[in-house]
């Protein structure tokens, strides 16, 4: 399945997309491989703290109510 993602960062808001069997691996797959280097002001530790805030057992990605197939997932950064 194909997984959209909109990531907002420091007033500039960043969509990329990867293909996965669910919403929690889609998740993982995504913050691993997201390219930072057109994101400002994102550098590798705030990548790294992202990886492990979504990994958390307590931040799976939760389905948004009354939307079809849309889930959201948060990390302070």
């Amino acid at each position: 399945m194909l997984y959209t993602f909109v990531m907002d960062y420091k007033g500039g808001i960043y969509i990329s997309q990867v293909r996965e069997k669910s919403p929690r691996r889609a998740l993982r797959k995504w913050a691993e491989q997201l390219d930072i280097s057109p994101i400002r002001g994102m550098g590798p530790k705030a990548k790294a703290q992202l990886i492990t805030d979504l990994g958390q057992p307590d931040n799976a990605p939760t389905p948004i109510t009354g939307v079809l197939n849309a889930w959201c997932a948060s990390s302070l950064t």
